[in-house]
Formats: structure tokens, sequence, C-alpha cells
């Protein structure tokens, strides 16, 4: 079995890949740069255990999410085969929402942001939301659209985006 590995140096720029990967790191860069701004932060908000519990379950549902959209990425190709091209964007957690691995990791990281008690890594989380929707999802969606025309634009009509 021959599969195949990426190399962040060939994947071309105008490629889905290419802009997750950049969509990604706006979330590690988030949590970074909100535990450096916390350093200043004296008072510590989320404190209560109520908010770790909930982080944890945050986190857990996340990596969940993120898995089970992999996962059906991974496999939208066998089940085209057996469905028709329609049915190929409408399977697992894409049936509900159209990015769901940014979904997914909003959550995650969200969670994780209320686990180590960081206040500005919440707020960062946000934005880094705010921003992947902005500039990387637009993006991604101008992509898929045009390498599956009518279909793709269909699928958007009828799910929408929860981040």
């Amino acid at each position: 079995m021959n599969k195949k590995r990426y190399n962040i140096n060939n994947i071309n720029k105008d490629t889905v890949h290419y802009i997750l990967l950049h969509s990604y790191l706006i979330f590690l860069v988030a949590i970074i740069l909100g535990v450096f701004f916390d350093t200043f932060l004296k008072e510590k908000i989320f404190s209560n255990n109520i908010y770790q519990n909930i982080g944890f379950i945050m986190l857990m549902f996340g990596s969940i999410i993120i898995y089970w959209a992999q996962k059906s990425s991974a496999d939208y190709k066998n089940k085209a085969k057996e469905k028709n091209l329609r049915s190929k964007f409408e399977v697992g957690p894409y049936k509900y929402t159209r990015s769901p691995t940014h979904f997914g990791l909003f959550v995650m990281t969200l969670g994780f942001s209320l686990i180590i008690n960081s206040v500005f890594s919440v707020v960062f989380v946000v934005i880094a939301s705010i921003i992947t929707k902005i500039f990387f999802i637009k993006k991604q969606e101008i992509l898929l659209e045009r390498k599956y025309g009518e279909v793709y634009s269909e699928y958007k009509k009828r799910i929408k985006n929860w981040i």
C-alpha cells in the first residue's frame, strides 16, 4: 500500500490543504499569545474547578468532532463512488456544518484555554475563529466551488457554517 506523504514545501498555495494549514496555525498562535499576555495578568478569572471541568469536556468534544470530520473526509472518495456526487459532501459532521474541523478546533482550543485558566487565550481564540471565518474559510469555499461547481454551491445553500 503506497500512502501519499505531504511535504509542506510541495503544497500548492491555491489548494484547500494550504489554506487549512494556515488557518489551523492561527489557533495555535492564539493560545501562545494568550499565555504570553496572561503572564502580565495577576488575577485568575477561571480559577474555579467548574471551568477546568467544562474546559476538559470541551477539549474532548472538540477532539471528537475533529477526528470525525477528518475520518469522514478521508472516506469521502469511497462514499462518492457508491452514491451520487451531492451526497459526498453530506457525510459525517459535514451534514451539520461545512467546516466541522474548524468548529471542533474552536471548541477544543477554547476548552484548553479554560483548562489553563488563560483569559487572553479565550479572547484570542474567539478572534482566531473570526479571522479564520473571514479569510480562510471563505477562500477554501471559493476553491471548492471552483472544483465542484454547482454541486458545492447547492451544498452551501443547504448546510450552514457554525463558525
